[in-house]
């Protein structure tokens, strides 16, 4: 990552309030150029709120934003040099696909021959040959997608913006054009802040990813970083699927579980890394335990994923734990009972408990 002077886009302590309440709580963020960082947590976390500061239809409380080394904290939309992708699209009904795509550069004053030049450049670059002349009503949603991604990238933007540009797709859509967006980006060199919800989303496209939590960033790392090192445990849960277990000392959890681990804290255990094989019966809630790092349940759901499988094992003490592996675990039936195992090396611990 770039030092903050080289940085392309910087917030520096970014804030907004509404009168009591706070949207967005003194962010500190900077993206080097060429890097996608996607802003990602749940609805209401302050996500949407940060990039449309950036954008200029949100007016900060505090804090600056700095582009190419330029304070555009005061500046309307139109002199930011951002490209901006909305959630809906918002494209202009009556105008043609052309059209759409040529409105910021008609906007600047562009003139006309290299208008019609970077239109066309755009237009084979998303693959949009033969619909220039369609109004959006008679595009699909994918297709209205890409000609809101040219509209913003045929001004050649400092940075582009993107909020939630995939949520009106179907799943099989959404997939492959955030693949077609993320080779764009990486072959222009865009500088792109990216919000969404989505958290295979974020893992999938983004270089780093920016996890918020009512309005505070809680932790900002690689997708691999804030996956296996979650900074609080907001994080480990937001980010994939968790397995938390709260040690007393480095011998059990508090309800009970043995555990084989260096000290007392929080400790993550991702499904994947939890082996199952079968165990007899022995009562109603299965047999005993089998030394540390180990567990024997009930197995009360089973789900077939394709490409692998995952199940849910009732403990003893009433906790459910969850388990990821291959294809062939999805053949265990409810109500059997089972074994579970890992290392020490499996488990990790979380540094801010929140």
């Amino acid at each position: 990552m770039n030092s903050t002077g080289s940085a392309e886009l910087v917030l520096d302590g970014l804030a907004r309030r509404y009168g009591s309440t706070t949207a967005v709580a003194r962010v500190d963020l900077a993206v080097a150029p060429g890097e996608l960082v996607a802003l990602l947590g749940p609805s209401g976390c302050g996500k949407t709120t940060t990039l449309r500061m950036v954008a200029g239809f949100v007016e900060p409380s505090e804090g600056r934003i700095l582009l190419r080394g330029r304070d555009i904290t005061t500046l309307p939309p139109h002199r930011r040099d951002a490209g901006m992708v909305f959630q809906s699209y918002a494209l202009f009904p009556h105008l043609t696909v052309a059209e759409n795509i040529a409105f910021g550069l008609q906007r600047r004053g562009v003139p006309k021959p290299e208008v019609a030049e970077r239109v066309a450049r755009m237009v084979a670059l998303l693959q949009l040959q033969g619909l220039e002349k369609r109004l959006p009503r008679q595009l699909s949603g994918g297709q209205q997608q890409r000609v809101a991604v040219g509209r913003a990238l045929v001004i050649n933007p400092a940075v582009v913006l993107l909020d939630e540009p995939f949520s009106n797709l179907d799943a099989l859509l959404r997939e492959g054009t955030r693949i077609e967006l993320r080779r764009l980006q990486t072959e222009l060199g865009l500088t792109t802040l990216f919000v969404t919800h989505d958290q295979a989303e974020a893992m999938a496209i983004s270089d780093r990813i920016a996890v918020m939590n009512k309005g505070r960033l809680e932790q900002l790392g690689t997708p691999r970083e804030v996956y296996d090192r979650p900074a609080t445990r907001f994080v480990a849960s937001f980010i994939g699927r968790a397995n938390l277990f709260t040690a007393t000392d480095g011998r059990h959890s508090e309800d009970g579980i043995a555990l084989d681990i260096p000290g007392p804290g929080t400790w993550l255990l991702r499904p994947e890394r939890i082996a199952m094989d079968g165990a007899p019966a022995s009562g109603p809630n299965g047999a005993p335990t089998d030394g540390p790092n180990s567990a024997t349940g009930i197995v009360e759901v089973v789900c077939f994923l394709g490409t692998g499988a995952q199940a849910v094992l009732r403990l003893p003490g009433g906790r459910a734990l969850l388990v990821e592996g291959p294809a062939a675990l999805a053949d265990l039936k409810p109500g059997r009972s089972a074994t579970v195992r890992w290392t020490r090396a499996d488990l990790t611990l979380i540094p801010g408990d929140t």
